[in-house]
């Protein structure tokens, strides 16, 4: 089993500073302490206690929990939104699963930065508009790319991230 990376352990990192911050943010709001004023007269001293009082080292704590806990948050959430990336294993695996002329048609794209219009691989893998359609067709159900309708052709949206000169190389 492969140790976590580096991303999933900052992610876990975050993960238990909100909840550690939201159960310190819980208990001190749920418990205001109780003061005791003494005044101290001529005569007499006059003891009060006041109930449900927030000291300022209370506010301190719930204010730095507060903060500790929007901000995890904050970034996991914002990290979250990102979409995943296969590591290079993943693609060498996706890459040798493929025939050789989709692994052709899925190299064109992904040396075009991920993005590449249909007419242009056509062009570029010298095979017929049908055969390159087909081919699509069977990477989109495999989930390795994405096609959008853009005008009268379409956009080919490559789903794995990683550059493909390093991993065309290692087939």
């Amino acid at each position: 089993m492969r140790p976590a990376s580096k991303p999933n352990r900052w992610r876990l990192v975050l993960a238990l500073v909100y909840l550690i911050s939201t159960a310190v943010l819980v208990i001190k709001m749920a418990s205001p302490t109780n003061i005791q004023i003494t005044f101290q007269g001529e005569r007499e001293v006059y003891q009060k206690e006041v109930p449900n009082v927030y000291t300022f080292t209370d506010m301190f704590v719930i204010a730095a929990s507060a903060i500790a806990m929007s901000s995890s948050v904050l970034i996991l959430v914002l990290r979250g939104g990102t979409p995943p990336q296969f590591g290079p294993s993943n693609t060498e695996i996706a890459l040798k699963t493929l025939s050789e002329n989709e692994r052709k048609i899925y190299t064109l794209i992904l040396e075009r930065e991920g993005i590449a219009f249909q007419s242009d691989l056509v062009e570029a893998s010298y095979m017929s508009k049908s055969a390159v359609s087909i081919i699509l067709d069977r990477l989109e159900a495999k989930g390795l790319i994405e096609k959008r309708k853009r005008g009268m052709g379409n956009v080919l949206i490559a789903k794995l991230a990683e550059p493909a000169k390093e991993s065309s190389a290692s087939l």
